[in-house]
């Protein structure tokens, strides 16, 4: 019997039921197959740019066209993808080519400037890649996705007392989740101060994609270098805590300990003079001497010595000293911390418990020895305001995956493809119960001489040379009249048995 006629005598045996499932398995491989065809022949496609202006993406996708690549574009035509193996090569491509460095070109604009261009367009053009320039370095700073410089330079006035200052504004798009500090405010107002002659950082205007003012004109607090009082606590934290952490790490692990400080900064600023006299030490300065005298006239006779006149004399000194004296001058500059609050949880359980002294409860060192690490290395007062406190919990590790390549989304080749394959099990598995449910039905229809020919004594075991061809063969058929007609078999094995007895 062919093979044809073994699945014709299968399919008459089978109900409606099953002939339409059947088909519907069947339609369903020839589905299922064209499928993982079509998602196997289509490439891989990765991110090539993404937030691209539409003005570039379309000269982007022209030169992707030109050379016969495939493309798809995404995100509302911002972002462009192509195949996996093509998009190192496209970029440098496209780098070649001058495209894809964003919509401000920078300096890039006197590469093709005529000869014969007016002043005018010369300081114009000029402005506006010092502008561009700009932009392009701000983008630079991380959490900047996207920035715009506009400078005002005033017309240089000849007869005019007064002269306009040079202003500038920069517009901020801010990538989500991130958060600019006064320090990076100031940064920014500084360098496109310090890149524009005449140009003070207190007429640069910082504002955000939202509409949020940065830094206004003439806010001297916002673009100073020392930032604002809170910019100043967080910093103070982040350092006591960076100072702890790192050393816990180096103890304990990477990812076993965290530490949070509360500082509270005493930001006034005082002066104090004080002078200290010494009078032991006297050092004369001045010296005045005062001095009256008076005389009298005497009296005396003929021939007589004349008589000495009366003197009266009086002195008066006067000396002025110096005095030693010191002068103490001392200035409290603002910023001292005045306390500390310290907040931190440690994970000092062994990673291996097979290890030398390890087990359930085993600890690599006691929270009181960490508390005593910590509180030296800040050098805490916990008499006098400073507080720590220090929990001990089991960090949640999770196992880290090997790092694989950033892709564009889903893998819909490999969800199909896996998809597909439980599909065709399925269905391969319903195919078979439902063949060997109409191949038994058959092979009981078939009649009881049928079987003995295909394999009775009177077809098979007569005449049958032992060990030779004819032997396999009829064992596998009465093997197989065995699993599928067991009573027939039997009744064959009884005749047989009678007839030899006879």
């Amino acid at each position: 019997m062919s093979i044809w006629q073994k699945v014709q005598a299968v399919w008459e045996k089978v109900s409606i039921v099953q002939r339409i499932l059947l088909v519907a398995i069947v339609l369903t491989f020839v589905m299922v197959g064209g499928s993982i065809t079509y998602w196997a022949r289509r490439p891989d496609m990765r991110m090539l740019y993404a937030e691209l202006d539409p003005q570039e993406a379309a000269k982007i996708t022209d030169k992707i066209s030109e050379k016969g690549i495939a493309y798809e574009l995404r995100g509302g035509g911002t972002s462009i993808y192509v195949p996996k193996e093509k998009v190192y090569q496209l970029r440098l491509d496209m780098a070649k080519e001058g495209l894809a460095g964003g919509e401000q070109g920078g300096y890039r604009i006197f590469d093709n400037e005529k000869i014969g261009v007016s002043p005018f367009i010369q300081n114009v053009n000029l402005k506006r890649a010092l502008q561009e320039e700009l932009a392009k370095s701000i983008e630079m700073i991380d959490g900047v996705v996207y920035a715009r410089v506009h400078i005002v330079s005033p017309e240089q006035m000849v007869f005019s007392a007064t002269q306009a200052e040079t202003s500038a504004s920069v517009v901020l798009k801010i990538r989500a989740g991130y958060r600019l500090s006064s320090g990076n405010i100031a940064a920014i107002a500084n360098l496109v101060a310090g890149s524009v002659e005449h140009l003070k950082t207190e007429n640069v205007t910082v504002i955000d994609s939202q509409g949020r003012l940065l830094a206004g004109a003439g806010d001297s607090t916002a673009v100073s270098g020392a930032g604002t009082v809170q910019d100043y606590k967080e910093r103070v934290e982040q350092t006591l805590a960076k100072k702890v952490e790192d050393m816990l790490t180096l103890v304990l692990g990477p990812g076993r300990a965290t530490v949070k400080v509360s500082a509270e900064v005493d930001m006034t600023s005082s002066q104090l003079m004080t002078e200290t006299y010494d009078s032991s030490g006297k050092v004369p300065s001045k010296e005045e001497i005062t001095s009256n005298s008076e005389t009298e006239p005497g009296t005396g006779g003929e021939g007589a010595a004349a008589a000495t006149p009366g003197v009266k004399k009086d002195e008066t000194t006067v000396t002025e000293y110096l005095v030693g004296k010191t002068v103490e001058q001392r200035v409290d500059l603002p910023g001292d911390v005045k306390s500390v609050s310290v907040a931190a949880v440690v994970d000092l359980s062994v990673g291996d418990a097979n290890q030398a002294g390890g087990g359930e409860n085993a600890k690599i060192m006691q929270l009181a020895d960490v508390e005593n690490l910590i509180q030296n290395a800040l050098g805490l007062d916990i008499q006098g305001g400073d507080s720590l406190k220090v929990v001990e919990a089991h960090f949640n590790r999770p196992v880290e995956a090997a790092p694989m390549e950033a892709k564009g989304g889903l893998d819909i080749i490999a969800i199909v493809r896996d998809g597909s394959l439980g599909i065709t099990a399925i269905c391969a598995l319903l195919v078979l119960k439902i063949f060997r449910g109409a191949r038994k039905k058959a092979s009981a229809s078939l009649p009881a001489g049928e079987l003995a020919g295909a394999g009775g004594s009177a077809g098979l075991l007569p005449g049958t040379a032992a060990g030779g061809p004819e032997t396999v063969v009829v064992r596998r058929q009465i093997a197989e009249a065995l699993r599928n007609n067991p009573e027939q078999a039997k009744q064959l094995f009884q005749s047989w048995l009678q007839e030899k007895n006879a």
